[in-house]
């Protein structure tokens, strides 16, 4: 929540107080910023063998206090150079975090003596970042208003401050020896299976690299309200562009209130059967953002608020269950790598969306909508073909996944 709270607060932020304490322009930022993030790519998969050696809370750790120390380093930019070095530290952080933090979670769910689904864990966890998110927004928004370099400064060292916090919660309220998978051999990791074939296994589990590639297609959808909402109703639909903060606003709270019920609907379902249902919402919202382009105006605010409540519902289900299924489909031993290799999916979402954006809307303002509504409906039919592929026993709620499994293949008989 903390993670989320930051990010929340710094995202709105960081252009116009980067470009106003260096004094360079916004693209020059905006081009910083971006090769800070490139720079910080390759390094999941450094951290996928870090966690399956050393356990995911220590990187969790060392991540909180990187981005902690990124931020403190905005509070000292003067020139090009100081904004990439803090914002390479800061993404190094970030990438450090998503690539472990996901693996945390999945060893602490494997021990819930409660027996608890890994989509009641994931879905808390996704409450928990919607409302961390819609508070750091909501600072921003106050920040924004005043326009003042102070509180600029103030905010960012808030979210410094608010890491190292983090980190000591992490530290003081998540014993190790919980945080590591139940089935790894901790006592000499370097003699274990899992170390001796590590991310071989990974390049040869196509189907788990399948929906690697899958959950890219979801992930662009999912960043696209961000990237591209915004935009559109500003160029294409300017007499409604106030609706854009509230209906971002609706979005946060529906997120943060609806996730664990959203959780308790589908856990019936087959995991693969509840990522169609979210392509098939994610084409729904696509197809009607577009709408008001042939709609009489008076029908321009219920459509798009129709719109973001099926992206809502979309993201509701997709997130616990996609990173449920993830965890569930890699083996144990070897988890930390599988989760942070999963986590590629939505780097590179973000990486491509501005720029597909960009160019398809060059196009036609409809066409975005379009190709996202389509890219959405072929994941359907892709989801349906991969899951015979995936093991049985990670496609059903609270199934688990086989360490002794060196690639993608079906579960044991007794699974």
């Amino acid at each position: 929540m903390v993670d989320s709270v930051v990010n929340g607060l710094f995202v709105p932020l960081s252009m116009l107080y980067l470009s106003a304490s260096s004094g360079a322009s916004l693209v020059r930022v905006g081009t910083l910023l971006s090769l800070a993030g490139l720079l910080s790519l390759p390094l999941p998969l450094w951290i996928g063998r870090l966690v399956d050696r050393l356990g995911p809370k220590p990187v969790v750790l060392v991540a909180q206090l990187l981005q902690a120390a990124g931020f403190l380093g905005y509070l000292m930019v003067r020139g090009d150079t100081a904004i990439l070095l803090a914002a390479t530290v800061a993404s190094l952080g970030q990438r450090a975090f998503w690539s472990s933090a996901f693996t945390l979670v999945s060893n602490l769910s494997d021990r819930d003596p409660g027996g608890h689904s890994r989509e009641r864990w994931f879905g808390i966890i996704g409450s928990l970042r919607a409302a961390g998110y819609g508070v750091g927004a909501i600072v921003a928004g106050v920040a924004l208003s005043v326009k003042s370099g102070p509180m600029y400064r103030g905010a960012i060292g808030a979210c410094a401050c608010l890491l190292l916090v983090a980190a000591v919660l992490l530290e003081r309220g998540v014993p190790r020896s919980a945080a590591l998978p139940v089935t790894a051999d901790r006592e000499e990791p370097e003699k274990t299976e899992g170390s001796s074939r590590g991310y071989r296994a990974l390049w040869a589990d196509r189907p788990y690299l399948g929906l690697v590639g899958l959950n890219t297609a979801f992930a662009l959808c999912n960043v696209m309200l961000s990237v591209a909402f915004p935009p559109f109703i500003d160029r294409q639909l300017p007499a409604v562009t106030w609706v854009v903060g509230p209906l971002l606003a609706m979005n946060t709270v529906v997120q943060a209130v609806l996730q664990t019920s959203v959780v308790r609907l589908v856990r019936p379902l087959p995991r693969h059967t509840s990522l169609c249902l979210a392509g098939v919402l994610w084409a729904v919202w696509a197809g009607l953002t577009a709408g008001p382009l042939w709609l009489p105006r008076a029908l321009w605010v219920p459509c798009l608020t129709v719109a973001v409540l099926c992206y809502s519902a979309a993201q509701l289900v997709h997130s616990p269950v996609s990173n449920a299924l993830s965890a569930d489909a890699a083996p144990a031993d070897i988890r930390g790598r599988y989760i942070a290799v999963f986590q590629y999916s939505f780097a590179i979402a973000t990486v491509v969306a501005p720029l597909l954006f960009s160019l398809l809307f060059d196009v036609s303002s409809a066409a975005p909508w379009i190709a996202l509504a389509a890219l959405a409906l072929v994941t359907v039919p892709g989801m349906l073909a991969l899951a015979p592929r995936l093991p049985q026993s990670a496609l059903v709620t609270g199934g688990s996944s086989d360490p002794s499994r060196a690639s993608g293949g079906t579960a044991r008989p007794d699974a």
